[in-house]
């Protein structure tokens, strides 16, 4: 019953309550034990994935169920298993990364961008399977600022990229 409280059922991602648990323990563990870490760099990552109703709109539910699904599978592949994600709500997931220099986030992102970008998901029609791209806002964390300005200004990111043209990677200006 834990798990189902704590989880999203469709992906079996942690849940937005449990994601900002593990982030608060992981943050305030490594501010006690290993202030080289914050050198070392962490970002929180908002993802969406762009365009999303018309998935719903001209495949159906189950369909667009099916990439979101494909969608966390790909990312799961593409992180290490010290990373946190989540699925934050709707087409919007979230993803904790520790120990990740700046360019190391950046380029990691770009890489699960082109990773999503190539995702074909089947179409149970048989006909021209589902693609999709995301959009990508990434935030450097200060160890002395609240998890929640690292949020607002990862989704001040995501919301530049979506602006920007979609299909991207936008890290947030930093701190200080």
């Amino acid at each position: 019953m834990q798990h189902n409280a704590e989880h999203d059922p469709l992906t079996d991602l942690p849940n937005r309550a449990l994601f900002t648990r593990r982030v608060q323990q992981a943050l305030s563990g490594r501010r006690a034990t290993d202030r080289g870490a914050a050198l070392r760099g962490t970002a929180v990552l908002f993802i969406d994935l762009d365009g999303f109703k018309a998935v719903n709109d001209t495949h159906g539910h189950a369909a667009g169920d099916l990439v979101l699904q494909s969608f966390a599978d790909t990312v799961r592949r593409n992180v290490r298993d010290t990373d946190v994600l989540a699925r934050w709500g709707g087409e919007e997931f979230v993803l904790l990364l520790c120990d990740t220099p700046a360019a190391d986030a950046v380029a990691l992102m770009e890489r699960l961008r082109q990773a999503v970008q190539a995702m074909q998901v089947p179409v149970a029609q048989g006909g021209q399977p589902i693609t999709v791209t995301v959009s990508i806002g990434l935030a450097r964390h200060a160890p002395a600022d609240p998890l929640a300005g690292t949020l607002e200004r990862a989704d001040r990111a995501l919301y530049a990229a979506k602006a920007g043209g979609r299909n991207r990677v936008v890290p947030a200006p930093c701190l200080r």
